[in-house]
């Protein structure tokens, strides 16, 4: 009996789904209108899906992903330090919560022997990382404790696929070969997988060479660290395992700061940075979603309504209320499906514009592609869009009262002109729509201010290009001094250059190095921890970047080896620590390379945006690069021309001063402000794409709705004009009609506006969320578009022929 009556349901579905394709193929140009309308929409949000399921929700590809966590040490000024080698050591020794702690840190290497020299991505790592990770390698053996033992004569790498690909030839005895790199040759004892990637950097890793870890080297934080939980083990309660550890560090270590233990899921840590703007675009194309949805429905409506006298006579044939209910979804579902079909067309499109905004480390581990689970979403989204578009039109076919219809002639049949479902449809647009667009101009806004920040130095013809000299064959201060000299000359004497600098970390390059210090005759209470950012330029280095002096001088040729040593600090240095007060001729000593000098403070700068350009500057202390030698500097020049014009002229120069130093990071300064503002441009532009079709969707739905009423009033508007009212008086009256629509639409995407903007206030820079100028000239935007699609059905309604629309009935 059962299975009697799931086959009759399925035939009346049949049939309703074959009714609904003839319908729909009877008006082209509604079936079409919607299709577009809903594919755009569906279409936009299946590719969010794709991204926040590639991203967020589906798991790393390592085994048991949802052990590994990432840790950090937690100082007093820093959230999220790196950690130390006797940290680490102590957290392995006296931790219960991980099965493998395991280290790393990002070294690049100079590999020569080859026709050019080239800079290697590699990195340090201890020899449990690859079982921490749970992957082996394909080729060879993994790392061994004795590999990194200190002094080990038998330096070993393990190298990635792509690098046993490009500089091995994919040989079979690739495993065995050696590679020079910083003059050192190693041998390949392992070659990873081939879909291997590291994604806690940005670019792929090449080659991997083991660290051991110093016990002894208290204060060095340089490790990043990944751990396994132990089976069975919750994160919680691991952390907590270690914060008892870390008290244990503390105290037997008296002289060193307290530091806490940091610890989130890798994966959490991986798509910290993504996750706010992934979720941001989503909400956006929800809206868009939900405006298109009350769009079609509106449409549907119409339909309805001009039809309610054919659901009427199947009323009275016996069509029960269900089944004429289940005739409208049917058709809704349809339609929605349709949709959903051409939205997969541009769903390839919108996937690549979406990837733009991704990190390219994840891209490469989880690709975001239109994947079974998109697929299943696109489905399932789309029947759920024609079951919520088509719900009102199938309530009002199923609750129709038929006896009054059936009563009235074919041209009688009408409907109210003012329906009041048909206006709250297109108040909810309205609202959503004003939601959307305040959201987007605080984030354009946003980008506009982030563009406008004040770099503290000029950008401008600045030309960029990184160094590092190998220890081994650069083994003291002289030689390296000796090198960066004569490149100076050199550089300078080029055309087109007008000033030639050096500093170990760029501004805008994501390399940092800071430290505490003592400042002579400081009032700082005990324990109290002083930092600042250190950074080593040569002399010419504020003149190359255009850096104002506030105060003293900068670096001059007297600042040697030989000199006194002296340094220049930043005006946030003097706000933090010297309560804006007078700096020149205070003493500073920095707990860095064994430096024990006091250096007097000679000059005072301008605070330079250094990570990133929304934060601000940090205390900065400035060494010359002639008292303290550092290996890898940045190259800066300052030309007239286009600064690209001398990346040729670089590589050149370097290669007469070393044949076997490569030249890394060259390019325009420029570039690197354009990379920090690729993604809040690409970002703004998608939402400010997303606020524009809410826009015009919403105001096709109060045109629809207006042209709509003046088609019902048509008689009643000729017999106004008949008895003697004014055109203006008819115009007067139907954009009153839109005016009402508007003003309760508007003030409630107001107050929505209002609560929603608050979840975007992580995101924004230069605007507050609830910016009085922003909400009010939204609003009178969107009451403007809303307004001028009232006035057209308005002024067609002025123009009535009353003996026309008297004759037609």
């Amino acid at each position: 009996m059962s299975f009697a009556l799931g086959m009759g349901h399925m035939d009346s579905l049949r049939q309703d789904f074959r009714y609904a394709l003839r319908t729909l193929s009877r008006t082209p140009g509604f079936t079409l209108a919607a299709g577009i309308t809903l594919a755009l929409a569906i279409g936009a949000n299946t590719v969010l899906f794709s991204a926040i399921h590639a991203m967020l929700l589906r798991p790393l590809p390592f085994p048991e992903p949802g052990a590994l966590v990432r840790l950090w040490c937690h100082q007093e000024r820093i959230e999220t330090a790196s950690v130390s080698p006797p940290e680490l050591l102590g957290w392995r020794e006296h931790g219960r919560g991980f099965a493998r702690l395991s280290g790393y840190a990002r070294t690049d290497l100079n590999r020569t022997g080859v026709d050019a020299p080239e800079r290697v991505r590699a990195a340090r790592v201890t020899p449990d990382f690859f079982g921490t990770l749970g992957v082996r390698p394909s080729q060879g053996r993994d790392f061994t404790d004795e590999d990194a033992q200190p002094g080990n004569a038998a330096s070993v790498v393990v190298v990635s696929h792509g690098f046993w690909k490009r500089t091995l030839g994919g040989a079979a005895d690739g495993v065995g070969r050696t590679v020079v790199l910083n003059g050192r040759s190693h041998t390949v004892v392992g070659v990873l997988p081939e879909d291997f990637t590291f994604p806690d950097f940005s670019e792929d890793t090449e080659v991997w060479v083991p660290h051991w870890l110093d016990a002894q080297a208290h204060g060095q934080h340089y490790l990043s660290v990944l751990g396994r939980l132990a089976p069975g083990m919750s994160l919680e309660a691991a952390r907590e395992d270690l914060g008892r550890v870390a008290v244990a560090i503390d105290r037997a270590e008296p002289g060193q700061s307290t530091h806490r233990v940091m610890a989130v899921r890798w994966q959490e840590h991986l798509t910290s940075n993504t996750r706010p703007m992934l979720w941001t675009l989503w909400a956006a194309v929800a809206f868009v979603l939900l405006i298109a949805c009350a769009n079609v429905a509106n449409l549907m409506l119409v339909r309805t309504l001009a039809r309610q006298r054919d659901g009427a006579i199947r009323a009275a044939l016996g069509a029960s209320r269900g089944r004429r209910m289940q005739q409208a979804l049917a058709e809704s579902v349809l339609l929605a499906l349709l949709g959903g079909a051409l939205g997969l067309l541009l769903v390839l499109w919108g996937l690549e514009l979406v990837r733009t905004l991704l990190p390219a480390s994840m891209l490469r581990l989880t690709p975001v592609e239109l994947s079974g689970p998109a697929l299943a979403f696109s489905v399932a989204l789309s029947v759920g869009a024609g079951l919520l578009f088509g719900l009102a039109p199938a309530l009002h076919t199923s609750g129709m009262d038929v006896l009054p219809l059936l009563r009235q002639s074919g041209s009688a049949v009408g409907a109210r002109a003012h329906h009041p479902l048909r206006n709250g449809l297109v108040m909810v647009q309205l609202a959503l729509a004003l939601v959307l667009l305040v959201g987007t101009v605080l984030l354009v806004r946003t980008l506009r201010n982030v563009q406008a920040v004040d770099l503290g130095f000029e950008m401008d013809g600045l030309l960029a290009a990184r160094l590092t000299l190998p220890a081994e064959k650069y083994t003291d201060a002289h030689a390296q001094r000796a090198f960066f000299s004569e490149l100076e000359g050199r550089m300078a004497g080029q055309p087109g250059v007008e000033a030639v600098g050096f500093i170990n970390d760029a501004p805008l390059g994501s390399s940092n190095t800071n430290g505490d210090f003592i400042l002579e005759g400081d009032t700082a209470q005990p324990g109290e921890q002083r930092m600042a950012e250190y950074r080593v330029a040569s002399t010419d280095y504020f003149r190359t970047m255009r850096i104002a002096v506030r105060q003293g001088r900068a670096f001059g040729p007297q600042d040697g080896e030989r000199g006194a040593p002296v340094a220049i600090v930043n005006e946030a240095f003097v706000r933090t620590y010297l309560a804006g007060g007078e700096a020149l001729g205070r003493r500073v000593k920095l707990d860095w390379n064994g430096d024990s000098a006091f250096h007097e403070i000679v000059g005072v700068v301008a605070d330079v945006r250094h990570d990133q350009l929304t934060l601000p500057a940090r205390p900065e202390v400035y060494l010359p690069m002639g008292q303290v030698p550092v290996g890898t500097m940045t190259l800066l020049l300052h030309t007239r021309g286009a600064a690209s014009a001398l990346t040729d002229v670089v590589r050149r120069e370097v290669r007469a001063v070393d044949s076997e130093q490569p030249v890394y990071d060259l390019g325009p300064f420029a570039d690197r402000v354009d990379r920090q503002l690729l993604r809040p441009t690409a970002t703004a532009r998608l939402l400010a794409a997303f606020a524009l079709l809410a826009v015009v969707l919403a105001g096709v739905g109060v045109y629809g709705v207006m042209a709509y009423s003046v088609g019902q009033r048509t008689r009643e508007l000729g017999i106004r004009l008949a008895l003697g009212a004014h055109p203006r008086q008819v115009l007067s009256l139907v954009l009153g009609q839109g005016l009402r629509l508007t003003l309760v639409g508007v003030g409630v995407g107001l107050v929505a506006a209002f609560g929603c903007t608050r979840l975007l206030a992580s995101l924004l820079y230069g605007v507050d969320a609830s910016e009085p100028t922003v909400f009010l000239g939204v609003a009178a935007a969107l009451a403007a578009v809303s307004l001028l699609a009232s006035w057209l059905p308005a002024l067609r309604a002025s123009r009535v022929s009353p003996a026309v629309s008297l004759r037609s009935e």
